[in-house]
């Protein structure tokens, strides 16, 4: 990597559900691929099908079809997720390892390449609370290429803003587990 900006990003966000069900939902690739925005790609490197269907599904099931469904510490993912810097769109191809995960806390590595070059770790903690739970959210990278020549704080400013909505996606489909979507979810194995 030439000429590179260091960028730090930290973000928390609290959730009114049991910590386990934020644990299974954060670390379900299905999941995240519906609830990153504009992710038109996040697939396993290693030849494994990532079976459909809803986070209340996966949450009702029993403990070995939930590890199943779910990361694992060495796993490698590829993943494209579009995002905006100072008014420019960009794709970013994105090649992710899990380094790291035993509840509450996960760890993650990534290598984007091309004309965007940066190398990244971040770090997801959850923390119990009285009535749900906190995620800590870490990244560091250091980034080169085209997005080194932008501001470290647009870059940085995208990269929250990226995981803000990655959150509330998160959040509002975790919210609705007691719903009649849920229900549905859990009763019908082809609705998503």
């Amino acid at each position: 990597m030439s000429e590179s900006t260091s960028i730090a990003v930290t973000l928390e966000r609290a959730f009114a559900v049991a910590p386990e069900s934020v644990w299974v939902a954060l670390s379900d690739p299905v999941t995240t691929r519906e609830c990153l925005p504009r992710c038109t790609a996040l697939a396993p490197v290693a030849d494994r099908e990532l079976p459909s269907g809803s986070i209340a599904r996966l949450l009702a099931t029993d403990p070995e079809t939930r590890d199943a469904r779910t990361v694992s510490a060495g796993e490698r993912y590829d993943a494209v997720i579009g995002a905006g810097v100072r008014g420019a769109d960009v794709e970013i191809d994105v090649d992710v390892t899990v380094t790291e995960r035993d509840y509450p806390d996960m760890v993650v590595e990534g290598a984007i390449g091309d004309d965007i070059d940066a190398a990244m770790e971040a770090t997801l903690a959850l923390d119990e609370r009285e009535e749900g739970c906190l995620a800590t959210w870490r990244a560091e990278a250091a980034v080169g290429g085209r997005l080194a020549a932008d501001d470290r704080r647009a870059v940085e400013s995208t990269i929250t803003r990226v995981a803000a909505d990655y959150f509330d996606g998160l959040d509002d489909r975790l919210a609705a587990l007691g719903g009649p979507e849920s229900e549905r979810a859990v009763k019908d194995p082809e609705w998503r």
